[in-house]
């Protein structure tokens, strides 16, 4: 049988995931900087972008909006997150905060109530439009509203900044409370000593091929039609191409010959990097790991290309924030594949 697979070319040089695209200087230089945290936010231009757990402030369209820090100084938890300086505007710097919560503000209550629920009512209003929003629904709003795709790669970094913050207050080594250091680029316990970072977790999402069809699947917590490219986290002690094989054999029982990168996407769920591939199989018999996955089954590019149309009554395919669709419609535009 010849090699119908998606052909070796480049591809796409830089592929435009959501959620990728982050326009900031992140300004690693200036991180250790006292003044970055103490002086910057008082700078003209500075702003700041606020959320409220895991949602962001938006505006009725779904773009971020953007808050004086300086007016925010009572409201938010204390870690403020330095996200960059904006070229753009005239190196505005950007920082990201939450909103205090009962844990965030301590015994004292009255400026919880203030800084979170009348706050956040004041905030969203019918008069502003103003709304905390989950990502993925921001996400999925702007492939409709015209929101910059840079803008969703910045609430993406100040999510996963946030949420890991939230997640680490105590030092892994002792349980020791640590603090910010850094900027919100490490966390630091001053009873041991050790020094916490930002963790990205690599996951690999995959479309196999073998000849003319692609194979997809169905996890238990997709509802039924629903399909998608495979995935799994990475273990460590293994690279990319391990990964992708290893998960391609547990979920389904195929064996791989060849794996090809295509595109990564940032996840910020909390904190996950996408890593897109292709992989060439040597066989279509699918013996399922029913834990995992409920479903799969090889698709042909017409079958495809129906799916993508929203023509199939039957099957649906991840929208366009998701790498997994990405995957699909590279495998798709690809004249070097049937």
């Amino acid at each position: 049988m010849p090699d119908t697979t998606p052909s070796s070319k480049p591809c796409l040089g830089l592929m435009e995931t959501a959620f990728s695209g982050n326009p900031l200087n992140r300004l690693d230089s200036a991180r250790h900087d006292p003044a970055v945290l103490a002086d910057w936010p008082k700078r003209p231009g500075a702003r700041l972008m606020l959320f409220s757990g895991d949602k962001v402030l938006t505006d009725a369209d779904g773009a971020p909006v953007w808050l004086d820090p300086g007016l925010m100084d009572d409201a938010v938890s204390g870690e403020r997150v330095f996200l960059g300086i904006d070229d753009r505007a005239d190196g505005a710097a950007c920082f990201a905060a939450g909103l205090r919560t009962p844990d965030t503000a301590g015994k004292d209550l009255a400026a919880k109530d203030l800084a979170g629920k009348d706050l956040a009512a004041t905030l969203e209003t019918p008069e502003t439009g103003c709304k905390f929003r989950d990502l993925r629904s921001v996400g999925m709003k702007a492939l409709g509203s015209g929101i910059a795709r840079d803008a969703l790669g910045i609430m993406a970094q100040a999510k996963s900044m946030l949420d890991w913050h939230a997640r680490h207050r105590f030092c892994a080594n002792c349980g020791t409370p640590t603090r910010m250091t850094k900027s919100g680029y490490e966390r630091r316990c001053d009873a041991c000593g050790a020094a916490h970072f930002p963790r990205t977790d690599p996951v690999v999402i995959m479309l196999a091929f073998h000849g003319d069809a692609a194979l997809v699947g169905r996890s238990h917590k997709m509802p039924p039609g629903f399909y998608s490219a495979l995935a799994g986290f990475m273990e460590p002690g293994e690279s990319i191409e391990e990964a992708v094989a290893r998960e391609l054999k547990e979920e389904t029982g195929v064996d791989t010959t060849s794996v090809r990168y295509v595109a990564s996407q940032p996840w910020p769920w909390p904190s996950s990097i996408m890593i897109g591939c292709t992989a060439t199989v040597a066989g279509r018999a699918l013996t399922l790991d029913r834990t995992e996955i409920a479903e799969a089954r090889w698709i042909t590019k017409a079958e495809a290309r129906t799916v993508m149309a929203g023509r199939d009554p039957d099957i649906a395919f991840p929208p366009p924030i998701a790498i997994a669709h990405d995957l699909l419609r590279h495998w798709l535009d690809d004249a070097g594949s049937l």
